[in-house]
This record gives structure tokens, C-alpha cells and sequence, in this order.
């Protein structure tokens, strides 16, 4: 069974929170910072992993502040110990890497739900800034639901390989045909039904099929969220995934190198020109418009950077961009999802999505960093379908099931 705990939402009852770092120094300034505060209380601290999970136990923090490099029982060792047993919303810190780094994304995928990089943190900055840093993030991680992951049974993307029809255009005539994979391989194959000339399968695009489209909106907090989901996609599924995140293009591009190292679906750094194919996974930055185009029967991404934008298109966010250029060419074909963020972006994407039957889901606010993003998406479709990240992973697969026999053609 799940094991999983509430985020902290009384407005009376303060956070506690438990500070482990083998350094006296950073447990004195992290101390200093919440001493003053009514609503932030520190429960005590711990040197090492082993003495932070005696009094994970001992008293139960709705936040840890955990160190990456510590002895006897390191961060990352100490993370999946806690995931497994008392899973704990978590900040990690650590001196040796920075945001969007291997590391900082091994600590987010075993369940941290945020990474601060000690490299930026009280050097050369503000103190009060530093200050106002930390408090907040505090606050947003205490609001955070976890639950147990367990780092020996993680989704590893596995389904049933699929067999859909196949668009193949006559080299005689140039008809369109629409065949049945099944079909043609027991038969031994097939004939143009406009001028009877004999057609060829293409092995290759059987594999690389295009049946739907999934496009992710996510903010901060949305790699937490997409640690957990595209793992578990396969790279047989029909489907192509666009997840749009709003962060720095550097950190994006880590991500995808990271990403695709553990999941079994394709995952591709978005660029211009490149064709949709289903297995695939294509993950672009805020700073980039993506939009769709036909052409010669599959969707062509298109991408324009902010730095050409004009001012009255660079107005509208990235992920309305994708969403309101694909709901018309797409309609019932595609799905839009909003995880974790902070922007004022999705809605009007999503709003055009309804329009045109296709599909729209919102992650769980308990699930997010930040709430904004999901919650005006519930307050705007109060029927909104809301669920966690197994959930979401669910619905993709039923969404799979779906559109299994079809592919998208332009």
C-alpha cells in the first residue's frame, strides 16, 4: 500500500521543519533565518542521513531541509530511505552542483520536491534576499503532497506493442490507402484500391506511427512532476508527447539529456522542422512559440524563438501558443495537460482544445509546487478532469487503448 503525507494547509499550526547538514555553520543560518518566524518552527537538527531519519520518526517535520554531501549516510541515500518508509516533503542543498544538474534531477526523481544550490545561496547576494528565498520555499514545499517511491520499482515504460492502421500513398497512382497492419500480414500483403498496384509497408513507420498528441504545460516545480510521468511512457505508444516547460533553455537541455537516459520513450530537445512521430517525447523551453504544420501528410513543429517574436505576439505564453495551433488541426487527437506553475498560461490553449472534443486534464494542486496554473484551469472548467501522477499515466495509456487503430494524418 501507498504510503503518502497530507500537505501541511492549517493557517494556525505552524511548519515544522527538521534541518540536516553536517555542516555547524549552515544548521546556525538556516536556525537564524526561522527562529524570529510564528509560522515556521524548527524542530531540531542532525548532522548525517542517520540521525535525520531517528528524528524524521521522533517527530514528524512537514518539511526537510536535507544536505546532498554528508557522512555516514549521504542525502540521496537518505532520500530513498525516507521515500520508501516516511516520505517527507524535501529541499535538498548541496555545495557540489547546481539546478539542473544529474544530480539535482537523481534528488527530484527520488522524490525531493525541490534544489537549492548552496554555490548561490548566501554568497555574494543580499542576506534579506536570501531570506525571502528559503521562507518561500518552505511554504510552497509544505503545501506539497509526496508519497512513497520506491527507487528498486521504478516505471520503466513498458506496454503491449501495437499494431494500427497504416496510411500508405500508391508510388502508381498516389492514392491515399488506409490498411490494416494485421490484415496485410496475413494476407501477405495488399493492392492500391484505386488502380490495384501492389503496396509496401514501410517497417520503419510502422514503428514510428502517429495515432494522437499529448502537449504538457509545465512551471516551476514541473521537472518534479515530469520525473514521474514520461519514465513511465513507452517508446511503442502511438502518441506524441510536447511538454513545454517555462525555465531557462540551459537547464531545459539538461533536463532532456537526463530524461532521456531513464526513460524508454524517445525524449528529444524541440526544434525547428523536425517531423511529430508517435514514441516520441519533445520538450521545449518558454522562450520558445511552438506551432504545427502540415505537410506532405504529418505535423511539422515549428519554432520561433522570443528573441523574434513581435511585442503583440510575445504576449501570449508558450503554451497557449502550442495549444491554440494544434486544437483546430488536431480537434478530437489531442489531449492538454497543466502540471505545476506559476504562469498565467494554458487556458485560453485549453479552452480551444474543449472546443474541438479533444481531451483536457489538470494535475492535482496537492501535487504541485506551484498551484496557480492548475487552479485558474479548475476555477475556468470546474469539470475538469483533476488527478495525481499515476493518474495522469492512466489516462494516457487509456488514451493509447483509444486511438490505437488510427493514425493522424494531415
Amino acid at each position: 500500500m501507498q504510503k503518502q503525507m497530507t500537505a501541511h494547509d492549517s493557517l494556525s499550526a505552524p511548519i515544522k521543519i527538521l534541518i540536516a547538514d553536517d555542516s555547524w555553520v549552515f544548521r546556525h543560518i538556516l536556525r537564524d533565518i526561522f527562529k524570529k518566524m510564528q509560522h515556521i518552527q524548527v524542530v531540531d537538527d542532525a548532522s548525517n542521513g542517520v540521525e535525520a531519519l531517528e528524528q524524521i520518526i521522533k517527530f514528524k517535520p512537514h518539511v526537510l531541509l536535507l544536505d546532498m554531501e554528508m557522512p555516514i549516510m549521504d542525502g540521496i541515500t537518505t532520500l530513498q530511505h525516507l521515500m520508501i518508509h516516511t516520505p517527507t516533503p524535501t529541499i535538498i542543498f548541496s555545495s557540489l552542483s547546481q539546478e539542473g544538474t544529474t544530480r539535482a534531477f537523481d534528488a527530484l526523481k527520488y522524490g525531493a520536491v525541490d534544489f537549492v544550490a548552496k554555490s548561490s545561496f548566501f554568497k555574494g547576494r543580499d542576506m534579506a534576499a536570501d531570506r525571502e528565498l528559503i521562507i518561500k520555499k518552505v511554504r510552497k514545499v509544505a503545501a506539497v503532497t509526496v508519497h512513497t517511491i520506491d527507487p528498486m520499482q521504478a516505471a520503466t515504460g513498458q506496454c503491449e506493442k501495437i499494431e494500427p492502421q497504416q496510411l500508405i500513398f500508391c508510388e502508381e497512382c498516389g492514392a491515399r490507402n488506409i490498411i490494416d497492419t494485421e490484415t496485410y500480414i496475413i494476407m501477405g500483403g495488399a493492392n492500391c484500391f484505386q488502380c490495384g498496384d501492389e503496396l509496401k509497408l514501410s517497417q520503419q513507420a510502422k514503428l514510428h506511427r502517429l495515432s494522437h498528441v499529448i502537449i504538457i504545460g509545465a512551471g516551476e516545480g514541473g521537472f518534479v512532476n515530469l520525473l514521474q510521468i514520461v519514465p513511465a511512457l513507452c517508446s511503442e505508444m502511438g502518441a506524441a508527447v510536447i511538454a513545454i516547460l517555462h525555465d531557462e533553455p540551459e537547464k531545459v537541455a539538461s533536463f532532456v539529456d537526463y530524461l532521456g537516459s531513464i526513460s524508454a520513450i524517445n525524449v528529444v530537445r524541440g526544434q525547428d522542422g523536425l517531423t511529430m512521430e508517435g514514441g516520441s517525447c519533445y520538450i521545449f523551453s518558454a522562450g520558445e512559440r511552438v506551432s504545427f504544420s502540415p505537410y506532405s501528410g504529418h505535423f511539422v513543429l515549428r519554432v520561433i524563438s522570443d528573441s523574434r517574436l513581435n511585442p503583440m505576439a510575445g504576449k501570449q505564453g508558450a503554451i497557449n501558443t502550442a495549444l491554440l495551433s494544434a486544437a483546430p488541426l488536431l480537434k478530437e487527437k489531442l489531449a492538454g495537460i497543466l502540471l505545476s506553475g506559476s504562469e498565467n498560461d494554458g487556458i485560453k490553449g485549453m479552452e480551444a482544445i474543449r472546443k474541438h472534443k479533444g481531451r483536457v486534464v489538470a494535475l492535482t494542486p496537492s501535487r504541485c509546487l506551484c498551484k496557480e496554473m492548475t487552479k485558474r484551469l479548475i476555477r475556468k472548467f470546474p469539470d475538469v478532469a483533476v488527478t495525481d501522477e499515476q493518474g495522469l499515466i492512466k489516462i494516457i495509456k487509456d488514451l493509447e487503448q483509444q486511438h490505437r487503430k488510427l493514425v493522424v494524418t494531415a
